[in-house]
């Protein structure tokens, strides 16, 4: 099979011109949570913006940034489920609207064993992810410690080198990994192995492509944020929430509803358009490399 890095960065710009109705299903997914996100933790994110904002123009002390923990934390646990549900659901959807693109039915979005193995296997990728990081940056405190008892200008030496070689290491991984998920959806098994297995001698034209899919998530976003200042600076914005510290949701929701109802529409179809740009080029990249899944 051929694989063009360059061609399958655009993946997601031709997802979204050959299914614009799957790209309205995700938006409208994302207008679901977002919408549920703040009807749930409005009162705690009008907490954590008040806190935030009593600490702008001063250096906060320990103590203070201690304080926004708990109301961090409080939103993590509540909301971090239902996000990795999510982003399963539509990490699934885009790479079947690449991989099957027969089955478009309700915008390529299902709720079955395909979801249930993506969601496991972004689980674990993103343990050994967070383990690997955290091990490798710790080997390079050590080291870097050690050097620095016989020479400070060695310790920062030791301590550069292998803190690229830590981010190397660790990129690579990703980058071996990357076609975790197409392979899930493709096969309709988990895998996270047999990436390593498609994706050797090709690490680098996916590091580019990648970079490139990254560029233009970031580029989308930009576009669509200049787009929508307008109507944010014409509800005020999600800064006033600051004033409504103590508040129940339902005050939140009647008193700053036009900026919460403008945050939600304009970040859902953001969202939604990221989400084809920056992940349906690693299921064009699997296509490239591996071809057409067999039916079985």
């Amino acid at each position: 099979m051929t694989f063009s890095a360059t061609d399958a960065a655009f993946e997601g710009f031709r997802v979204v011109r050959r299914h614009p109705l799957a790209v309205i299903f995700w938006t409208a997914l994302y207008l679901v949570f977002l919408s549920a996100f703040f009807g749930v933790f409005g009162s705690g994110l009008a907490s954590f913006m008040a806190a935030t904002e009593t600490l702008q123009g001063t250096e906060p002390t320990p103590a203070e940034l201690e304080s926004l923990s708990p109301i961090l934390l409080g939103l993590f646990a509540l909301a971090a489920p239902a996000a990795l549900l999510l982003g399963a659901i539509l990490n699934a959807a885009v790479a079947r609207a690449v991989i099957r693109p027969q089955d478009k039915a309700f915008g390529y979005l299902r709720l079955g064993a395909d979801e249930l193995r993506v969601l496991a296997v972004t689980v674990v990728m993103s343990i050994v992810f967070g383990v690997g990081t955290m091990v490798a940056f710790t080997l390079v405190g050590v080291c870097a410690g050690l050097a620095a008892a016989a020479n400070a200008g060695l310790g920062w030496l030791v301590g550069i080198v292998l803190g690229l070689g830590a981010v190397v290491a660790v990129v690579w991984i990703m980058v071996r990994l990357s076609l975790a998920v197409p392979v899930t959806i493709a096969e309709r098994r988990i895998s996270l192995f047999d990436s390593f297995a498609l994706t050797k001698g090709h690490a680098l034209s996916l590091l580019g492509m990648a970079v490139i899919a990254f560029i233009m998530t970031f580029l989308v976003g930009m576009l669509m944020t200049v787009v929508a200042l307008p109507l944010t600076m014409t509800t005020g914005g999600l800064e006033q929430l600051a004033a409504l510290d103590g508040s129940s949701n339902l005050d939140i929701l009647r008193a700053a509803g036009p900026a919460i109802a403008v945050f939600v529409v304009v970040n859902a179809v953001v969202s939604a358009l990221q989400q084809a740009v920056q992940f349906a080029p690693f299921s064009a990249a699997y296509l490239g490399l591996k071809g057409l899944p067999q039916e079985g």
